[in-house]
């Protein structure tokens, strides 16, 4: 191993296997074991010493038994189990002189050549010989001691004999420590180079992975391996593969610096294990295979790479509703938000101000709106923008209407273009075409927040069969799809029928649990009934048995994921003329940034509901 100036009282030493002027290398008298405590972080047994002197991995076991005076049998070493499996014939020892040169010049000396029992035949070629775990000479492949020229083999294996998935030098590892896994033989020796014993290198090539399964059961046994594939496409795949068959929790990658930038500046490219011994040396490369980062699994980010960000940090939009943004902060980007309400309670209403709010706040919008026309929602839309100072009053028979001047709607429409993009009229509902639609909205156009209204109005292609399934797969589309673009999606989803009219409970959404249990947030509204305005005096006159609510609409929070406030109420007015939301004559009198001209004197239509200031309008309503 080359110790020296071994410490015998304190059993520690400088590491043999990195270069260093304090005594790391420490005997661990429990395992039986060094450890390097400095830059390698080595672990070596009493089975790695007798394999670095040149046994197999069977022999050193054999020998440690003897040593210990345990009779154990490892069976007749060498015997031949596959039968009528044609054997490749020994190339016999002797002269080496052009592998040893040819591989002087790849920076692999003799002595590893040998301890790997790499050969040379009659005609100088590089003889591989691979033995199965019973040290049985199994298969034996060639490879000319030169630079292969363009056209020709580069290698081939015995003629005569058969061929078997084994791995090289398998029979030299000590299945206690980790593996390395490499592309090539150049490689797996370029690692025993530099002190890292315990490697093997694949058979026939990158693109064959029989070897995983013929040699299953022993790949089995090791609690670590490290893979290490060349710089290149076919490397890059093979490294992807073994990660995935032989288990990613156990599986970490080593990975070769592709350039290497010499001291006059020059650059060259490094693509495999080998070449990165010729350049770098062996520390470099042990410091590679030591320094293997833990194979990543697919959709998993480990805890200390997340980005810590706080939710003032996150993107998103407020809804204009000061007492409900209390609550919510904000409607923020990456989540799905479901909308729910029984008929008449105003979710339209509440989506066009959120709408409108998405847009002063410099966020484009997408709209599906699958039961109202395009012209009805431009109408409505309009209204809100517009607010009670650019709307007129009109009167059809004994009908009071209210409709947006021509003036504001064209300063509304130039304002606004490019801005808010609503699904045309008549185009297919399918699911699959709305996703594509919304996914070319926010690529081409840059919406950050898509409605949906409603879900019963999305065609989930299927039957009733499998509608709940096909829910659920749109509920999980939603949530990548929010992720994935960093947007804000939110569906308007209808509640089950219910007898009697009252505000809503989670379990009241419609359509399957993945709609409760996977949104981010869902928000409910309520109509506040006469009955509801009017309260319930206690018998005695006393009070209140139930409180009366002067509000028009109550928004309940039934979920949030995000902040936690569960059970949380918001009570607001609502505006006839200009279709908004209220809770103050100034939330009402709001100005969006188109509209530029002065206002003078108070709203044209002034709120009956804001008549009566005996009780502040803001606040929640729990309790009602």
């Amino acid at each position: 191993m080359g110790i020296q100036d071994f410490d015998e009282q304190n059993l520690r030493c400088c590491c043999p296997f990195h270069q260093e002027d304090h005594a790391s290398f420490i005997y661990n008298r429990k395992t039986f074991s060094f450890h390097c405590f400095g830059a390698c972080a080595r672990n070596y047994d009493i089975l790695d010493v007798f394999i670095y002197k040149g046994m197999t991995y069977l022999q050193a076991c054999q020998k440690l038994f003897d040593l210990a005076g345990i009779k154990y049998s490892f069976g007749e070493l060498g015997v031949k189990t596959k039968h009528q499996y044609r054997y490749p014939k020994e190339v016999p020892l002797g002269d080496k002189s052009k592998v040893y040169e040819y591989f002087k010049r790849r920076c692999i000396s003799p002595q590893t050549l040998d301890y790997a029992d790499v050969r040379q035949d009659e005609e100088g070629n590089i003889v591989w010989n691979y033995y199965d775990t019973n040290d049985v000479l199994t298969m034996v492949k060639y490879r000319p001691s030169r630079k292969v020229h363009k056209g020709e083999n580069k290698c081939w294996c015995q003629k005569n004999a058969d061929t078997s998935n084994l791995l090289f030098n398998m029979n030299r590892i000590n299945v206690t420590a980790p593996l390395l896994i490499c592309e090539g033989e150049p490689d797996c020796l370029s690692a025993i180079e530099s002190g890292f014993t315990n490697a093997v290198s694949v058979p026939l090539g990158s693109g064959n992975f029989h070897w995983i399964e013929e040699c299953w059961d022993w790949l089995e046994q090791f609690d670590s391996i490290i893979v290490c594939a060349d710089n290149d496409e076919a490397g890059q795949k093979m490294q992807k593969e073994v990660v995935y068959r032989l288990g990613s929790w156990r599986t970490k990658v080593a990975e070769v610096p592709p350039i290497y930038e010499a001291e006059n500046g020059k650059k060259y490219s490094v693509n495999d294990l080998n070449e990165a011994l010729y350049y770098l040396g062996k520390e470099k490369v042990l410091e590679i295979i030591l320094n293997a980062k833990d194979s990543p699994v697919p959709g998993v980010i480990d805890f200390s790479d997340i980005q810590d960000v706080d939710l003032d940090q996150i993107d998103g939009i407020t809804t204009g509703i000061r007492p409900l943004d209390r609550y919510l902060m904000k409607l923020f980007q990456g989540t799905l938000n479901i909308i729910t309400g029984i008929n008449g309670a105003g979710k339209s209403s509440f989506i066009n101000q959120i709408i409108c709010q998405s847009l002063e706040q410099d966020k484009n919008v997408f709209l599906f709106s699958g039961e109202l026309p395009n012209f009805q929602t431009k109408n409505w839309l309009n209204s809100v923008l517009a607010g009670q100072r650019h709307i007129e009053e009109r009167h059809w028979q004994d009908a009071t209407y209210y409709k947006v001047s021509p003036e504001a709607k064209r300063e509304i429409d130039e304002f606004y273009r490019g801005r808010l993009y609503i699904y045309e009229d008549g185009r297919s509902n399918r699911m699959t075409d709305l996703l594509k639609t919304m996914e070319d909205s926010v690529r081409k156009y840059g919406t950050k927040l898509l409605i949906l209204d409603n879900l019963t109005a999305i065609n989930l292609e299927c039957s009733d069969d499998n509608k709940y399934n096909k829910q659920s797969e749109l509920i999980m589309n939603l949530i990548a799809f929010a992720v994935k673009f960093n947007v804000i999606v939110l569906l308007v989803v209808h509640p089950h029928k219910i007898d009697t009219m009252r505000r809503l409970n989670k379990m009241d959404v419609q359509g399957i649990s993945a709609i409760i249990d996977l949104a981010h947030r869902i928000i409910s509204l309520y109509r506040v009934s006469d009955k509801d305005k009017q309260g319930e005096p206690k018998l005695n006159g006393s009070g209140w048995r139930v409180k009366p609510i002067k509000e028009d609409v109550l928004i309940d929070i039934l979920k949030d994921r995000m902040l936690g406030y569960e059970g949380r109420s918001v009570g607001v007015y609502y505006d006839q003329p200009s279709r908004r939301f209220f809770t103050s004559e100034e939330d009402l009198d709001r100005r969006y940034s188109w509209d530029k001209h002065p206002y003078v004197g108070g709203l044209p239509y002034p709120p009956e509901q804001l008549n009566d200031e005996e009780d502040e309008v803001f606040g929640t309503v729990d309790g009602h």
